[in-house]
């Protein structure tokens, strides 16, 4: 499905929560459904299964969510299924929380380093970029041993290469354009 689809979708439920006035209740509960999705993957292979029709994959998620979640996340899902769009139901759930994160001034970040970053320096980090950006960061750390050292940081679309890895990889760049042809 086409991300302004998905977008749609998403900020449809971001609508309603807005109006009803249960923004922190709908994220809460959009979280647990996310998470209900991504650990149980014979749920999610049922509800894409092509034999299982249209009204069982529907039953399913009644009989799971039906006072459980607010009624308008239940109707989308039910709406996801009837339009054959199932399998994008992480995707709008994460774009409705990312919907949120943008309406609330949040930017998601990530800092990949070859080894575990000490709490006070992912703090150091963070205010660092909160500073930049001037705005509030949702930090994400990776730990990936082929960087050799340094950092990597990400914010939106940026990247800040600061890793061993990266400076190799432009020396590199850099040398072959010296080559004689």
């Amino acid at each position: 499905m086409a991300k302004l689809v998905v977008k749609r979708y998403a900020t449809a439920l971001f609508d309603i929560a807005s109006s009803e006035g249960k923004m922190a209740t709908y994220e809460e509960e959009v979280k647990v459904i996310i998470k209900v999705l991504q650990d149980e993957p014979d749920f999610m292979a049922v509800l894409e299964n092509h034999k299982v029709t249209t009204e069982e994959k529907i039953s399913l998620l009644e009989t799971i969510f039906t006072g459980k979640v607010e009624n308008s996340i239940l109707g989308l899902l039910v709406l996801l299924v009837k339009k054959g769009r199932q399998s994008e139901m992480i995707n709008v759930l994460e774009g409705f929380l990312e919907r949120i994160k943008k309406e609330s001034g949040i930017v998601k970040a990530t800092v990949t380093s070859a080894v575990a970053l000490k709490e006070g320096q992912v703090e150091a980090i963070k205010a660092k970029l909160e500073a930049s950006t001037k705005s509030k960061i949702e930090l994400e750390t990776i730990v990936d041993e082929g960087i050799i050292a340094g950092l990597v940081i990400r914010v939106g679309d940026k990247v800040v290469d600061a890793s061993i890895k990266g400076e190799m990889q432009a020396l590199k760049k850099q040398l072959s354009k010296l080559r004689p042809a």
